[in-house]
């Protein structure tokens, strides 16, 4: 008798017990086809089920698998004396070594499991893998071995792709064999919680990868007590958190303790997660935590608003920018199979939605050649599931303002186009370095803006491989040179970095201090519609360097010829012009794309600086690892020369995506942004035609903004503050930017209102006539929104 028999005996033992439990919760006995179901579905999750060869996109998959495994076959080293798998993994002083080895396997295993495959069922190939296997766990990985080099090889790369191979070739393995992979990876995780040989508590996308671990291997050697384990460990991250790593209740994501990323290790938690809802759904060891249902709160609020037609948002990816298999695009599929997954085992209501989403976003995004391609089949199946059913009803673009005040950024979503904006302040560190990676990322949390529109390839196509990475747009610097990875995880001495919102308009704030220089200024984004209006003020450095601030610097098409007019004149489309334009009212930057055009308007016609010029770089220059094949791109840049040693310079324009040329023109002969401050004490806009007041108050002083030439709001503390009236209502929206207030901020608007119609918690109104006073209690609050609505 065997462990794949399934005995008379046993299956009467269940039918014993199962009435003494409820049902699917039995105590004592697992029959075995229990786990063999939940085998099937990891199976399934890996290699898919039932495949339609006759799909193009299924039958383009299988072969790209099989050919990468036939080639990793061919080169595979078999003989008894061998010292290594493959010869360009024999370093094995290097921990990457492991996991790159039991990849390799695992993608032989793929195509040895791949119906319609030609390595199919292959039994020699079987063998090898085992052979190979059975080689590492001798040589390398053991529970006689101690872990050395990088802790996450041996504790989440190794034993991840190790579980993944030996259940793809379960069927070929003895239970000896089992034992002992199992042995290898009780040794290295024997406790999801906890890192191995410390202290520390796993969080975030590192506890979800670890769960996974101990799940399939509890799944491969029958061990409930494995899987309620991994299933338990769970239940922290389900947490909201209020420091360190993990989602915020804004929305935010953060991992090693300060940095924003969402879409990189908030993207592993939620495909770790997806996976392990959908094998576990429905068995004995489902996940039950009443907290797993914000999942679906995660999607709706921390993701959704980071991803635009499909690309995920790179200002929440942290270090993983540099890595050229990981442009925006392709995360952003990433994390839309994730929550398709997610969606197969949600209740209905909540499947509804998340379907509608993925519909959205696969029908939106334009950027593969075919958007299946390169996915895994599981992927592919149920993507085209969701996408042909008509009965899913696709969901309508996002019309969004967000600030995630935790992780220091802000999302400003119209159907046209999306905004964003990246800040570091003294809780969200100003970028991330880390093994090689990200090395020139130095300012990419400067107050960098982005803009998403038509032209889908814009970030993509080795956008960080050629873009200057000191002239990013949206921030001002100085050109002092940096060494890698300079200032990695640092902060910053100011806390005022935050924002406030509405939930459909917003505006950001960040006070800085320059990395490797004396250069500090206070910089306001205001969103208001389908604009942004960009203030800098108090610009001081006394460095000898020349400080600029970047308006844009776009990537443009394959030739570098977009267009760009300024004032009505058109300028040379040829490489590396540059001009300096005096009187500068408005310019025009055509798309590399229908619908991409893109328009600037400067209050007051200051002078600017315009570079258009021919990049070439490589992902080694960001990753040390990285390709050195050189990568061509073209950029045009617009920029504030402020000078040598500018004293409270300041600057200020508007960015209007989608305008045509007469629109942008049109527009900056009637403006309808006004500047109403921008000075070392407060930064304020107003949109005369959305009737928004957007202000900035830097300081703790009384101070009053003016509105056609009346005083019209002030705050007696540092505050962000967004007003908008309509012919009826007045709504005020006020936060704490700082975090650090554990009082009162204490507010007046000059106007006479009849009655209160709603106030957020903390709001507590004093006066309405013939001003109205309030004050907001901002102890504990993070930078969270409060609200008050009065009727005229």
């Amino acid at each position: 008798m065997n462990r794949f028999q399934k005995p008379l005996i046993a299956i009467l033992l269940v039918i014993m017990i199962l009435p003494q439990y409820q049902i699917g919760t039995p105590k004592n006995a697992y029959a075995s086809d229990e786990y063999d179901s939940l085998r099937d579905k990891w199976r399934n999750l890996l290699v898919g089920t039932n495949l339609n060869t006759a799909d193009p996109d299924i039958a383009n998959q299988i072969t790209r698998n099989t050919s990468t495994a036939s080639a990793y076959w061919a080169t595979l080293k078999t003989d008894s004396s061998r010292t290594y798998l493959w010869s360009d993994l024999a370093s094995w002083n290097e921990s990457s070594t492991i996991t790159s080895t039991y990849t390799r396997l695992k993608t032989l295993a793929i195509a040895y499991a791949t119906e319609g495959s030609s390595l199919y069922g292959n039994s020699t190939l079987a063998g090898d893998i085992i052979s190979g296997l059975d080689w590492l766990y001798a040589n390398k990985y053991n529970e006689n071995k101690s872990q050395s080099d990088n802790w996450w090889d041996w504790q989440i790369g190794a034993p991840q792709a190790l579980n993944d191979t030996a259940l793809l070739v379960y069927d070929q393995l003895s239970a000896a064999q089992i034992v002992n992979y199992g042995k290898a990876v009780d040794k290295f995780v024997p406790n999801p919680t906890l890192r191995l040989g410390t202290s520390v508590v796993e969080t975030g996308a590192n506890r979800s990868d670890k769960a996974q671990v101990v799940i399939v291997r509890g799944i491969l050697g029958e061990k409930s007590t494995k899987l309620e384990q991994g299933r338990d460990a769970l239940s922290q991250i389900f947490l909201y958190v209020t420091s360190g790593d993990g989602f915020y209740s804004d929305g935010s994501f953060i991992q090693h303790s300060n940095i924003a990323y969402t879409a990189s290790y908030g993207r592993v938690l939620l495909a770790g997660l997806s996976k392990l809802l959908y094998v576990l759904g429905g068995s004995t060891w489902a996940v039950t935590d009443s907290n797993a249902a914000r999942v679906y709160d995660w999607i709706t609020d921390a993701v959704q608003p980071i991803l635009y037609k499909g690309a995920a948002f790179d200002m929440v990816r942290g270090r993983a920018i540099a890595r050229e298999a990981q442009q925006d695009h392709e995360m952003g599929r990433n994390l839309i199979a994730s929550i398709n997954l997610i969606a197969l085992s949600a209740p209905a209501p909540e499947k509804a939605v998340l379907q509608g989403m993925v519909k959205r976003w696969v029908s939106d995004d334009k950027s593969f050649a075919s958007y299946y391609s390169g996915l895994p089949i599981s992927d592919i199946i149920w993507l085209k599931e969701t996408v042909g059913d008509a009965s899913v009803a696709t969901a309508a673009p996002l019309t969004v303002n967000k600030v995630f005040n935790k992780m220091a950024r802000l999302v400003h979503q119209r159907p046209e186009a999306a905004f964003g904006v990246s800040m570091f302040s003294s809780r969200v560190a100003r970028y991330e370095s880390l093994n090689g990676e990200n090395v020139h990322g130095w300012h990419t949390g400067d107050g960098v803006t982005y803009l998403y529109n038509a032209d889908l390839n814009q970030y993509s196509g080795g956008y960080w491989a050629t873009i200057n990475p000191y002239r990013l747009p949206g921030i001002t610097v100085d050109p002092i040179a940096l060494t890698n990875a300079q200032g990695s995880g640092t902060t910053s001495t100011y806390n005022f970095v935050g924002g406030v919102s509405d939930g459909r308009n917003g505006l950001a704030g960040m006070r800085f201090s320059a990395l490797g220089s004396d250069l500090t200024g206070r910089k306001s984004w205001f969103f208001f519609g389908d604009k942004m209006v960009a203030l800098g003020s108090s610009i001081t450095s006394t460095s000898g360097r020349p400080i600029e601030t970047i308006i844009e610097n776009r990537k443009l098409n394959t030739t570098g010829s977009n267009g760009l007019t300024v004032n009505n004149a058109a300028k040379p489309t040829t490489s590396d012009w540059s001009e300096t334009i005096n009187g500068a009212n408005w310019a025009h930057l055509a798309g590399s794309v229908p619908g991409a055009d893109i328009g600037y308007y400067f209050p007051g016609s200051p002078t600017i600086e315009a570079l258009r010029e021919a990049r070439t770089g490589a992902w080694s220059d960001v990753q040390t690892s990285g390709s050195s094949l050189p990568i061509h791109n073209h950029f045009l840049s617009l920029s504030f020369m402020h000078g040598v040693n500018p004293t409270n310079a300041t600057y200020s324009y508007v960015v209007l995506p989608g305008r045509t040329v007469s629109e942008v023109a049109a527009y900056a002969a009637n403006p309808k942004v006004s500047i109403l401050e921008n000075s070392v004490d407060a930064q304020a806009v107003y949109d005369s035609i959305l009737k928004l007041v957007g202000v900035n108050f830097w300081n703790n002083i009384s101070k009053t903004i003016s509105l056609n030439g009346s005083p019209y709001i002030t705050s007696d503390k540092q505050a962000s503050v967004l007003i908008t009236e309509t012919s009826s209502d007045i709504t005020v929206s006020v936060s704490d930017p700082t975090q650090t207030n554990t009082g009162f901020i204490s507010l007046t608007l000059n106007q006479t209102v009849s009655r209160v119609v709603s106030a957020s918690t903390g709001i507590t109104v004093t006066q309405t006539n013939p001003s109205t006073t309030f004050r907001v209690n901002v102890d504990k609050a993070g930078g969270a929104t409060f609200h008050v609505t009065f009727k005229k």
